[in-house]
């Protein structure tokens, strides 16, 4: 039986790969994972039948140092596990899961998430990633990116020109039926909602300040926030800066939530003004519920929206421009916007299904495992 091993670097994002781990299974291979602990979500990975090993994984640090002792440690995991193919997420798994792999001739497939804040900036940090990166996917089985943009700057840059498949995915996808239709109730208040990591860079405190604004004009308004804080990550917001826009009454933070279908089935609108993006799930989910989308001009967010039929598209980090969305949005009549809903979701029945994702990865890992075999 061959053996598929998952690495990420949080148990939270790696149940976001979950449909991709039961495909694998439901096709007779045997699933592993290797994930670092935490208090709710590793348990969930193991009971749902799948073989976790603990690992500690500096999301953010930059010390060279511990990355080779991950590397180090990378190594000894596949010796003992044997791994037929390797499957990582984000950033730290993707470059020293390549890296560690080459000893043993494991194909890896990488999916490329977002290209993080690294790329946001030309400076040092940005010049010794792209160098790590080139190194790490030297003939690298295959790199699955979630927009065109993210593939066209690797390529551009030579960091994949030597692996095998250079791809391009629907992001994740979405799966239709568990984010099945429910569609939009007329109410006198508009209830916006995001989800995403507590960061600046997900355009939190532009979308708090356009807020501000709307709220002004339209009282009966509110935003929903859901999601978790990121210490470790450079842009990220004080629970100290949450609680201060929660007094203020700007926003109601949820937190993290197991019920994201329920939360999101009381909005009326998901808004996400990130800098930068792979494919924003979250987008993709409200859409297929049939729910409208607020978003910007950048990278991996403008991929999921078409202005003026299934949401808004406003400019980036432009507190004005995203009032003037969110304004937009308040002013439509209850069958404009249960019309932007429904083109939302047939978006995601055409393009986004999560089928399409699942596919692409079986047919890669088959050709890669029979490539390996062959050798």
């Amino acid at each position: 039986m061959k053996k598929i091993l998952f690495i990420d670097n949080t148990a939270h994002h790696l149940l976001g790969q979950l449909h991709l781990m039961k495909a694998f299974q439901e096709k007779g291979y045997l699933v592993e994972a290797i994930v670092p602990v935490d208090e709710v979500y590793f348990r969930r990975v193991f009971t749902l039948g799948f073989i976790c090993h603990p690992i500690y994984i500096d999301g953010k640090g930059v010390n060279p140092f511990a990355d080779l002792k991950l590397i180090k440690e990378l190594k000894r995991f596949f010796k003992v596990i044997k791994p037929d193919l390797i499957c990582s997420f984000t950033i730290k798994p993707n470059l020293y899961a390549s890296i560690a792999a080459r000893q043993f001739d494991i194909p890896v497939i990488a999916g490329i998430t977002g290209l993080g804040t690294a790329f946001l900036k030309q400076n040092l940090l940005n010049y010794l990633v792209v160098k790590l990166y080139k190194f790490a996917f030297k003939q690298i089985g295959c790199v699955f990116f979630q927009n065109q943009d993210d593939k066209l700057t690797f390529d551009e840059l030579g960091i994949t020109q030597q692996s095998k498949y250079s791809i391009t995915l629907p992001g994740d996808g979405v799966n239709l039926n568990k984010f099945s239709y429910v569609g939009l109730v007329d109410s006198p208040v508009t209830t916006f909602i995001f989800s995403g990591r507590l960061l600046l860079d997900k355009g939190l405190g532009e979308l708090v300040a356009a807020m501000k604004i709307v709220k002004q004009k339209y009282p009966n308004t509110k935003l929903i926030v859901i999601g978790n804080y990121f210490f470790a990550n450079p842009s990220s917001i004080s629970s100290e800066q949450m609680q201060e826009w929660t007094n203020a009454g700007l926003i109601e933070y949820l937190g993290m939530v197991n019920n994201v279908f329920d939360i999101i089935s009381g909005a009326d609108c998901m808004i996400l003004p990130s800098y930068r993006e792979g494919m924003p799930r979250s987008l993709l989910e409200a859409m297929s519920m049939g729910k409208p989308i607020i978003t910007v001009n950048s990278i991996g967010c403008k991929d999921v929206v078409e202005d003026g039929v299934t949401g808004y598209m406003a400019k980036v980090k432009d507190v004005d421009s995203l009032a003037d969305a969110m304004t937009k949005f308040i002013e439509l009549s209850f069958d404009e916007k249960l019309e932007m809903g429904l083109n939302g979701r047939r978006k995601m029945e055409q393009e986004f299904d999560q089928k399409i994702v699942v596919n692409q990865y079986l047919e890669i890992a088959k050709k890669l495992i029979k490539a390996r075999n062959s050798l």
